[in-house]
């Protein structure tokens, strides 16, 4: 069974579409900016209909959960607890501050393989340049 949850959230200073799947195994989300302006239901349904082919998304896997009957004032505390955590908001936008860290790290890694290929295109350049001059007439 797939399960699909789409949520709208403002995340200042633009709203942004946060779509979640999951398959048994496997958690994917993937997000996307609606821009400044409440999108409308129109533009909302729009996107889910014509876009969704196209939205990338990035995977992880679930993890199982186990329900269980929690004592109601330990419910209450554990309430309490959760709401003075200050942690980074949803499952789903966790998940892509963690998308969001990989690619950042492939960006640098790629930034400083382009800049070292280069210096060396430079430095054979150079030497070209320098055997150019030193060849004799």
């Amino acid at each position: 069974m797939i399960k699909g949850e789409l949520t709208i959230v403002f995340d200042d200073p633009f709203y942004k579409a946060i779509f979640e799947r999951i398959d048994g195994i496997n958690y994917e989300v993937a997000q996307v900016n609606l821009g400044a302006s409440l999108p409308s239901m129109p533009e909302i349904l729009r996107l889910v209909n014509d876009h969704y082919s196209q939205l990338h998304f990035y995977q992880s896997t679930v993890k199982e959960e186990k329900f269980h009957h929690v004592n109601p004032k330990r419910a209450q505390r554990l309430a309490h607890k959760a709401t003075q955590n200050k942690a980074i908001g949803t499952k789903a936008q966790q998940a892509l501050k963690k998308q969001f860290e990989q690619s950042k790290v492939a960006k640098k890694k790629a930034k400083k393989n382009r800049k070292r290929k280069e210096q060396e295109r430079r430095f054979l350049q150079r030497q070209a340049k320098r055997r150019k001059k030193h060849r004799g007439h």
